[in-house]
């Protein structure tokens, strides 16, 4: 194909076309390449890759147009982030036994799991990302979150005994640790959501002492439960026989009650028969139960218990001479 053949018409359009068309694929290269994508739960940095000064604020989850060329985009996560600093290595940040190292103020080395909840403050997000020179989160993360509570947790805790930072003080050293914590993450726009700790670990010695007087604890507490529930059971007994003795006293008094009145109502009833019982009547009953027969006795003295004189006819008087 010489020169001239460039020359034709056909050749020429074709030529065009293809021009035109890788145009087109770089344009739209370029479109695409200059879109990205903000994530939910982030915030965008928009920042000059040449210094990396930032060049617009916090940009809210979505699309995003920048300078492909001249600029870049970090991500910042906004929602709540959780850091574990524990001796079991399948849960924390890192492997191996990465709980914190403290000593109680009698000198006793002892192991503290924690956890710290803290999030990324919206509104200084650009600040964040100046402060720390475009690092992502993970580095803040180990720079402030990790290194600032492995520094202040020992400080707080060796202010209290082994007992005290096991279970008696417990919620005041976290109180405090959280204070010193929150002071220093506000420092550098992150909120501290939470700090607390999740387990103790003790050396076998105090472990042992503690389950020791745990269980002297318990048993003081079964002995104190037993007395209590002894003293109840006495006080019940106390009442139960006092409300038998009182049951027992109000029925002596309604029986002896019962009884006087029944005296006094055969008194009366004996006053009324003695009374209406007189000799008339007497005889009278006498006369109503007599069989007609006199009774008949033996021996001297005997004597009829009816005296019926009255009911014999008086004998004639004999007259003198008959």
């Amino acid at each position: 194909m010489t020169p001239n053949d460039f020359q034709s018409p056909p050749i020429r359009r074709i030529v065009t076309l293809v021009m035109v068309g890788l145009v087109a694929v770089v344009l739209l290269g370029l479109t695409f390449s200059a879109w990205r994508s903000i994530r939910p739960g982030y915030v965008g940095i928009v920042f000059d890759k040449a210094n990396h000064n930032v060049t617009t604020g916090a940009l809210a989850p979505g699309w995003a147009f920048i300078n492909p060329f001249s600029q870049a985009i970090q991500e910042y996560p906004v929602t709540i982030q959780t850091y574990q600093m524990v001796q079991n290595s399948s849960e924390g940040q890192r492997r191996g036994d990465d709980s914190i190292k403290i000593q109680s103020n009698e000198g006793q080395q002892i192991n503290l799991d924690v956890v710290i909840q803290y999030q990324v403050e919206k509104s200084n997000a650009s600040q964040l990302y100046v402060d720390w020179g475009g690092a992502p989160i993970e580095v803040v993360e180990d720079g402030v979150v990790r290194q600032y509570t492995r520094s202040e947790v020992p400080l707080v805790a060796a202010k209290f005994g082994w007992e005290e930072i096991t279970s008696t003080k417990r919620g005041d050293i976290v109180s405090e640790i959280t204070e010193v914590l929150r002071h220093e993450f506000d420092r550098r726009h992150l909120s501290l959501i939470s700090f607390g700790i999740r387990e103790v670990h003790l050396p076998q010695s105090l472990q042992e002492a503690l389950n020791q007087k745990i269980q002297a604890q318990q048993a003081a507490e079964q002995q104190k439960y037993q007395l209590a529930q002894a003293k109840v059971k006495a006080e019940q007994d106390v009442a139960q026989a006092t409300g038998l003795a009182n049951a027992a006293k109000a029925r002596a008094e309604g029986e002896a009650q019962a009884t006087l009145t029944n005296a006094r109502a055969q008194a009366e009833a004996n006053d009324l028969l003695a009374k209406s019982v007189t000799a008339p009547l007497i005889q009278y009953q006498q006369i109503q139960r007599w069989d007609g027969k006199l009774p008949f006795f033996t021996g001297a003295g005997g004597t009829p218990l009816i005296d019926v004189s009255h009911l014999v006819a008086p004998a004639e008087p004999t007259t003198p001479g008959r």
